[in-house]
């Protein structure tokens, strides 16, 4: 059986951004939408603060504003340290991490380039524009936004089936691991689901009503169906995906930090595939 040498011994250090405790940025991502939805209440409904220009807060700060833009730096450094993880560990005892941060960094690097560049709602418009508003019975932007949203979930779907198990060793991520998949689930399958029956318009209406008194700010031109969609696709919706986020680079500082304590579980007897292709690549 081949010796399977320890990455640390011959890899560099961890930058330090891979070395803050994930719990951290958990609690940054929560604080940052608790703030984020203060600032709503203190100017919007409150009015404690004026209001620069016509566009209310809860506009400004969520899609395309702070919160998602702090979404897409938790996403890149996810991306660049699930890369070097990827292929630091590549030929060890902990291959199967690697493989699922592999897929997985590649599954973000796509979803980065899509949140930052709308390509859903492009191509959703383009389908709308060719086969007109109602396709198979179904609002133009639930079958035209389908094919980047299966493209999209086949990365972190693949990646959990095929490697999560040995992601589970690393006993500091399981609750990340956990919580990231279950929030991102959840936002996009209500992002996809969100014209079917109106019901994200159905919902910000009532949220206008028994949370805010019906006092959210109405930018110029919209309708009201129209603020009560983007209230929850805006606010509510990028709200959830900040902490998603949040968690996803949270887990990877989690299997970085057991790794580099040998805290992993996962020993040579345990994952005889991946001795078995080190053996090959020796050979």
């Amino acid at each position: 059986m081949v010796a399977v040498p320890s990455p640390d011994q011959e890899s560099p250090t961890w930058p330090r951004v891979f070395r803050i405790p994930p719990l951290i940025i958990v609690i940054l991502a929560i604080a940052m939408v608790v703030a984020a939805w203060f600032a709503v209440f203190a100017v919007d409904i409150w009015g404690w603060l004026p209001r620069e220009g016509a566009i209310p807060i809860w506009m400004a700060l969520f899609n395309e504003g702070l919160v998602e833009i702090a979404q897409w730096i938790f996403i890149a450094l996810f991306v660049v340290g699930a890369g070097y993880l990827a292929g630091m560990y590549r030929f060890t005892e902990y291959a199967g991490i690697a493989r699922f941060y592999l897929v997985l960094s590649i599954g973000f690097a796509f979803i980065l380039i899509e949140e930052a560049g709308d390509v859903r709602l492009i191509l959703a418009e383009a389908i709308g524009r060719w086969y007109g508003y109602e396709i198979l019975g179904f609002h133009y932007h639930v079958v035209g936004t389908l094919p980047v949203m299966a493209f999209l979930a086949f990365f972190p779907v693949y990646a959990l089936v095929r490697y999560g198990r040995h992601v589970w060793q690393c006993s500091s991520a399981r609750w990340y691991l956990v919580a990231m998949y279950g929030i991102y689930a959840g936002s996009q399958l209500g992002a996809q689901t969100s014209h079917i029956e109106g019901w994200y318009a159905h919902f910000g209406n009532w949220l206008n009503i028994n949370i805010f008194g019906s006092r959210l700010p109405e930018p110029w031109g919209m309708e009201p169906g129209e603020i009560a969609y983007l209230f929850i696709d805006n606010v509510v919706e990028e709200s959830l995906e900040l902490i998603a986020a949040g968690a996803l680079f949270a887990m990877l500082l989690a299997t970085i930090s057991d790794l580099r304590k040998n805290r992993v579980s996962v020993r040579v007897q345990q994952d005889m595939e991946a001795l078995q292709n080190l053996e090959a690549q020796q050979s």
